[in-house]
């Protein structure tokens, strides 16, 4: 699983819930390939909520090697549910595409991917 977390500040500590939390920034990030196992780069990448509906865009961090996408970050955490909720999440880049289902939750402080794939294909 690559669950990946970047400074997003000084050191130090926030309360979350009754826990206390760090000051980083996490994210989940899948590795993009192509059919042939090439790594996919550029992708657009959004993400759906199941229970909800509710859509967003997911920024990329340039962080990782080639392939890297960023599917969820702390930026949406207050859109699943601490147990974890069903995520679809699409990526685009010209005219091919992947789609892959995740459960992501938290720990009370930053995101976490409960299930899905560490490696999406492109079409």
């Amino acid at each position: 699983m690559l669950a990946l977390a970047a400074l997003a500040g000084a050191c130090g500590s926030q309360s979350g819930g009754g826990r206390v939390c760090t000051d980083l920034f996490a994210f989940i990030t899948a590795i993009a390939v192509d059919t042939s196992g090439k790594p996919v780069t550029g992708l657009a990448v959004s993400d759906t909520v199941t229970r909800t509906g509710h859509g967003f865009d997911v920024a990329q961090q340039a962080y990782g090697p080639d392939g890297t996408v960023t599917i969820f970050s702390d930026s949406n955490l207050g859109d699943v549910r601490e147990s974890g909720d069903a995520v679809r999440v699409t990526g685009i880049v010209g005219a091919a595409r992947f789609a892959a289902d995740y459960v992501f939750g938290s720990d009370g402080c930053h995101v976490r991917k409960v299930s899905g794939p560490d490696t999406v294909v492109v079409r």
